[in-house]
């Protein structure tokens, strides 16, 4: 996660990045009470509110749990958005479920609008923002977008170069330019949504902990989680939302992740006279192809992460290994942003940002998502190499690879989505 926000587009920000272009537990077999047995391993109460630890009749201390002792219905490796949301899925499906951690896209984004706004609902919060987005490229890229959200009869508005800048003052793009507004786009509030799903997860007896890393999948009838620093976990299914280190975890994965370390910069205006038009009731979040100067994409927010500054940088970033960070941050990456800014955004202060910050994105070779079945394997689901864009589907990602490992007919198609796509994904 790149920081508490992230964009959200209906139906197109999946599209973007891949067209060619915590918890305890109050079960009874458990035992909860504080220990120093080595043998036990204590679980997380860093992501627990007091709903969720009021539902569970905690008390101070550390609950343990003897792992080697239990059989779970479903594990899911990996506690970020993905591995929340099918966690939470898999317990409202009354399936006993221990999440782990160590320290066509239309109808998939649609049902994530329907299954955030029934969590709105039901936590009586707001989970996103809905600011407008506005695509802006050439006229063959904005007419390309358009007919495919034309096609899925969603609301959109074409724009040439005069109207942007009219409606959107900070902006002065020539007539090279083409924008598409969507009226449902927004802003997520990141943090929230992770938080509202592992809460939830909590509410309904799901179980979590930290501090273990798995480091071995021992396949069979039961399936058997190894780690160094504790004993065996054993489970009927197995989700694997385990980002960056996939590769790792499953070395039988012949498709092997580009992991890239982005450069989210963020700039200020020059005069303050000027800072409400970036505020999120005048300012919709934005994602420019710019066909003009090599094919560079950027995005950006109007100010919500840092008060009087907005988020904008470039779709691209270092390569890192996994459990690596890189090195250093090819100042390249700020450059380019700064550069666009300067030409086409002349009441922002472009000489340097005003903070940078640096996120993740696990890619697929083909920056499309990696959901299937681990080889023939039915038990175990893979769900991975999100490319940048997974966040923003999460919830109905959770729904698919739950339905999945209960051996159900997806609710939507995935078959783009399949290993297969690949020659020879899975080592024999």
């Amino acid at each position: 996660m790149c920081s508490a926000t992230s964009l959200i587009a209906a139906p197109f920000l999946t599209m973007l990045r891949m067209s060619p272009s915590l918890p305890l537990f109050s079960l009874p077999s458990l035992s909860t009470r504080i220990s120093s047995d080595p043998r036990m391993s204590c679980f997380s109460r860093t992501m627990m509110d007091d709903k969720a630890r009021s539902s569970l009749g905690c008390t101070e201390g550390v609950c343990v749990l003897r792992m080697s002792d239990e059989l779970w219905d479903v594990v899911v490796i990996g506690s970020g958005i993905i591995g929340s949301c099918a966690a939470f899925h898999s317990v409202k499906n009354g399936l006993r479920t221990l999440k782990i951690d160590q320290a066509s896209w239309i109808p998939i984004v649609k049902d994530t609008y329907e299954q955030i706004a029934e969590l709105e609902k039901a936590r009586g919060e707001k989970l996103w923002i809905n600011t407008g987005l506005l695509w802006m490229g050439s006229e063959q890229y904005v007419n390309k977008l358009g007919k495919t959200i034309g096609d899925a009869g969603c609301t959109h508005e074409i724009l040439d170069h005069e109207q942007i800048n009219k409606r959107f003052p900070l902006f002065t793009y020539d007539q090279q330019w083409k924008g598409l507004y969507d009226p449902k786009g927004g802003v997520i509030l990141a943090d929230k949504w992770l938080w509202a799903f592992h809460n939830e997860f909590l509410v309904n007896k799901g179980s979590y902990i930290d501090w273990i890393k798995i480091t071995k999948i021992e396949q069979g009838d039961i399936i058997t989680l190894h780690s160094k620093y504790s004993e065996p976990i054993r489970c009927k299914k197995l989700i694997v939302a385990a980002g960056s280190w996939v590769n790792e975890l499953v070395p039988s994965l012949n498709v092997k992740s580009k992991n890239v370390a982005l450069s989210v910069c963020y700039w200020k205006p020059k005069e303050e006279k000027n800072m409400p038009l970036i505020l999120p009731d005048k300012m919709p979040v934005f994602i420019i192809d710019d066909q003009f100067d090599g094919g560079r994409g950027y995005f950006g927010i109007p100010t919500i992460d840092y008060p009087g500054a907005i988020k904008f940088g470039e779709h691209g970033g270092d390569l890192f290994s996994s459990g690596e960070e890189p090195e250093n941050h090819d100042k390249i990456f700020v450059e380019r942003p700064r550069q666009h800014l300067e030409k086409f955004w002349p009441l922002m202060d472009s000489e340097e940002p005003t903070r940078v910050d640096h996120c993740k994105y696990t890619m697929s070779p083909d920056a499309a998502y990696l959901i299937d079945y681990l080889g023939n394997n039915k038990n175990i689901v893979l769900c991975s190499m999100l490319s940048g864009t997974g966040f923003k589907c999460a919830p109905a990602l959770g729904r698919i690879v739950v339905d999945m490992v209960q051996s159900k007919e997806p609710p939507f198609d995935i078959s783009i989505f399949r290993a297969s796509r690949f020659r020879d994904a899975f080592a024999q």
